[in-house]
């Protein structure tokens, strides 16, 4: 597991299912998920895009981080 830096939000200009042009304005939750999934059609991996000083296992992400705020984790890791 790694942090990944992520934009809030996210303007994003596509094709439909009918190769249509369309514009996904996304925040929170829903941006993450875009961008994620437009890394995987670029050939980008999570391990590309994270902030190295988190990665960890999965126990030491239980074990330390998983109550915690992602900001705390990210001041406590001291990255920006």
């Amino acid at each position: 597991m790694a942090l990944v830096p992520r934009a809030l939000a996210v303007h994003v200009q596509c094709m439909n299912e009918r190769g249509e042009p369309c514009v996904i304005d996304a925040e929170g939750w829903y941006a993450r998920i875009l961008q994620h999934e437009i890394d995987h059609l670029n050939g980008t991996l999570y391990l590309d895009r994270m902030a190295a000083r988190s990665f960890m296992t999965s126990l030491n992400y239980t074990r330390l981080w998983q109550e915690k705020a992602v900001e705390q984790v990210w001041a406590e890791l001291g990255l920006p």
